[in-house]
């Protein structure tokens, strides 16, 4: 292989992970800032008092529930054809069966579908169809020559750290602590990255129900930070 085009591969690594860690960045505009995914609800009853807490809440809702959903559907989405996509949505749809959840998912959705395509026009114009955040993360990461574990490993990330960035402003709960509990989350994601890698669609369910009560409750909340 010939110095330059080894140096082409070089630069186009260097761009595509520039690319990823723009898309994961929670400064990115796609709203997801604005949601605690039910825990909200949650700190505010003190069910959720501690960092301990707060690391058990993530490690289950990366086995048993987000994991289970959100995170294989975006390593399926990695390349899919346009019918693929349109069947993993419908697929979400179906199976995030409270309300709030489901409308965030569409609209951070949208609003990152938006934005990517603002941001890089060219390399996006060819971009399937997709309603749901975790398809569109795949699609755009697919699309933008990102790889699919390290967009799936992007993603996970973007929502772990997400979650900790919630917690600081709805609990007593210091920037370092916060990040304690999601490294203590680690081994949990790194697990749901790996199931999430060898998944099928027919592999997607999850179960967590004390996170969608706390979500569908979220609404009857006397005062509020986050949507859902």
């Amino acid at each position: 292989m010939s110095k330059e085009s080894t140096e082409g591969k070089v630069l186009s690594t260097q761009y595509s992970l520039l690319r990823l860690l723009q898309l994961a960045d929670s400064a990115f505009p796609s709203g997801a800032y604005a949601f605690s995914d039910g825990l909200e609800t949650l700190t505010q009853r003190g069910q959720v008092r501690t960092a301990a807490d707060l690391s058990a809440l993530l490690c289950g809702q990366l086995t048993h529930g987000w994991g289970q959903q959100d995170a294989p559907a975006c390593a399926l989405a990695w390349g899919a054809s346009a019918p693929e996509l349109t069947e993993l949505d419908d697929l979400l749809s179906d199976l995030k069966l409270v309300r709030g959840p489901r409308e965030a998912s569409l609209r951070t959705g949208a609003n990152l579908r938006r934005a990517a395509l603002h941001l890089w026009p060219q390399e996006l114009a060819a971009l399937p169809p997709t309603r749901h955040q975790a398809t569109t993360f795949g699609a755009v990461a697919a699309a933008l020559g990102v790889g699919r574990r390290a967009a799936l490993e992007g993603y996970v990330s973007a929502w772990l750290l997400g979650r900790v960035a919630s917690a600081t402003k709805l609990m007593k709960l210091g920037g370092l602590e916060a990040q304690r509990a999601a490294r203590l989350a680690e081994a949990a994601a790194g697990a749901c990255i790996e199931r999430a890698l060898v998944a099928g669609p027919g592999d997607l369910g999850g179960f967590s129900p004390l996170l969608d009560i706390a979500a569908s409750e979220q609404a009857g909340l006397e005062t509020r930070l986050f949507q859902s």
